[in-house]
């Protein structure tokens, strides 16, 4: 599933692509990606207005309207948003003037939906904003009892930052993920602190990690892939140590970790 760096790459091609164009129509190839609205009072909801610009939160993107109004799309699993259409494409939003960005989703876990007010996204703080301090960090750990991983992974506890680089930041941290989240002492917040920051500073100048279907909008892979420590990586040595790389499930979703390097 694209997580931080694989949106904000996508929100950053397609800003100024979009920004300031008025939506004509929309045309509609499979509705089932469209919730909570009917595809006919979408398009009519859309038709006329300005998009001011693009807005990440967390895995969302965030399209607001002028005279009012919020388009959403979020990826899921398989989704994207493109400058070309590809042979999953589900919806194309047409522009004034004949130009048009196109949503594509093989496996049908993206959504579009549509707000009249700002949307009631419920998410924790972003990891580059100011309220994602090591010291509020710490403060939010020390109430959980439940694994470091899974903590990672809540996004209304921390929003962005999914499978992949919860694992690498845990492994540039020297966590074991299955540890509790109220057991990690003040040194071992701020390094885990950092270390999100870090990997997620490194994976946006890489354009995201491309290890399934994610591409982004020029339909390119991102290269952070080439720099996983741990994901993906079972039963292949540590890149620090030479130990093979684990895999674990918790939360049903696949853990990896080096046994020695990470305590």
């Amino acid at each position: 599933m694209p997580e931080l760096p694989e949106v904000e790459t996508i929100r950053r091609e397609i800003a100024p692509f979009v920004k300031g164009k008025i939506i004509s129509g929309l045309e509609i190839k499979d509705p089932r990606n469209i919730k909570g609205i009917s595809p006919a009072l979408l398009e009519k909801k859309l038709a006329g207005k300005k998009i001011l610009g693009v807005d990440r939160r967390a895995k969302y993107l965030v399209f607001p309207l002028s005279p009012a109004g919020f388009l959403v799309v979020h990826l899921g699993m398989t989704g994207r948003l493109l400058f070309a259409p590809d042979p999953y494409l589900k919806v194309t939003f047409v522009f004034k003037g004949g130009e048009k960005l196109y949503f594509s989703d093989a496996r049908l876990f993206g959504k579009i939906r549509y707000f009249d007010a700002d949307p009631p996204l419920d998410l924790g703080p972003e990891p580059f904003s100011k309220e994602f301090t090591a010291q509020k960090f710490g403060e939010m750990l020390a109430k959980k009892k439940t694994s470091i991983k899974l903590v990672l992974l809540d996004q209304k506890i921390l929003s962005g930052v999914g499978n992949i680089y919860a694992n690498e930041a845990l492994f540039r941290a020297g966590i074991l993920p299955k540890r509790r989240a109220d057991d990690l002492s003040e040194t071992e917040v701020k390094k885990l602190h950092k270390a999100i920051l870090d990997v997620l500073e490194e994976a946006i100048e890489k354009r995201g990690t491309s290890d399934s279907w994610y591409v982004d909008a020029s339909g390119k892979k991102g290269s952070f892939q080439e720099r996983l420590q741990v994901y993906g990586r079972k039963g292949e040595p540590c890149f620090k140590c030479k130990t093979p790389i684990e895999r674990i499930s918790l939360g049903q979703r696949g853990t990896y970790f080096c046994p020695k390097c990470q305590k």
